[in-house]
């Protein structure tokens, strides 16, 4: 069901649905997302802000990577840094049946109004926005991928590039809540924070966020108690997660030449890794 939004009282809360049901509780949780209308409702000035550029994936399957640079990236994460860009790969555990794969991650600069929409029109002219379903992204756009990734990447990167049968198109957004409280309701995960995905923890945030939810839940016999301590426990760690995800990302940006980190500092802290030495000293 869609929600529309929620009232409270001072002793519960009820979910109005957009069609038509209500349904009462002591609490509300806001678990719905980047988009979430539960965070619209109460903090309507805190949105998605784009970053300037977006994210290209895919993943090849072990067959298509040559032979003789398949040991490589089936075992390490191989990084390549065009000026201004980021690409990378990313080993992928086998199914079971000992088949493997490998993923590939792309971060390209993208005007919002011009290059981005473009790239979400699909073949009939019909632009879905700021993102889009993969089976539509257009055939040229997949061919004109393939040739920045030949003419920008390192080959061992171009390749997984080309052989990738579906690539996905995501734009990057980060997001950063003033509150996680709002009376009796409470936002967890991406509805409160989101983190740019160069840090890699955005369902361990998630994870996180419910389990000290619980726990203050669980301590406090007073609702709003709870969400009070939930807030303070877990806020700081949302805003640490967004600032860390931007500084790694700040290269990207339009502009943002020569705000690159030093390689060492960058490979060293991206992704989860350095997440318990982080802010770096370097």
């Amino acid at each position: 069901m869609t929600l529309l939004r929620c009232e409270q009282t001072e002793r519960g809360v009820v979910a109005l649905f957009e069609n038509g049901a209500r349904n009462e509780g002591d609490l509300l949780i806001g678990a719905d997302g980047i988009r979430s209308t539960v965070r619209r409702q109460y903090a309507p000035q805190i949105f998605p802000r784009y970053a300037g550029y977006v994210a290209w994936r895919g993943i090849v399957e072990e067959s298509q990577i040559p032979s003789q640079t398949r040991a490589t990236r089936l075992q390490d994460m191989v990084f390549c840094l065009p000026d201004g860009e980021l690409a990378f790969s990313i080993p992928i555990a086998g199914d079971g049946a000992g088949h493997r794969r490998c993923m590939f991650v792309w971060f390209r600069p993208a005007d919002f109004d011009t290059t981005l929409r473009d790239w979400c029109t699909d073949a009939t002219g019909v632009c879905h926005g700021d993102s889009i379903p993969p089976p539509l992204i257009r055939k040229e756009v997949v061919a004109d991928l393939h040739l920045a990734a030949r003419r920008l990447l390192a080959p061992q990167l171009a390749e997984l590039v080309a052989g990738a049968r579906q690539p996905i198109l995501s734009a990057i957004f980060d997001l950063e809540t003033t509150h996680m409280t709002f009376g009796r309701a409470a936002l967890v995960g991406d509805a409160a924070f989101v983190a740019r995905p160069h840090v890699g923890t955005s369902v361990t945030k998630a994870a996180q966020d419910a389990w000290a939810l619980a726990d203050e839940l669980a301590k406090e016999g007073d609702v709003g108690a709870a969400l009070a301590l939930y807030e303070r426990r877990r806020k700081p760690a949302g805003s640490e997660l967004v600032a860390r995800g931007r500084r790694l990302g700040e290269h990207l940006e339009p502009g943002g030449a020569g705000l690159r980190p030093p390689i060492d500092a960058l490979l060293g802290e991206y992704g989860p890794g350095g997440i318990g030495e982080w802010p770096s000293t370097v």
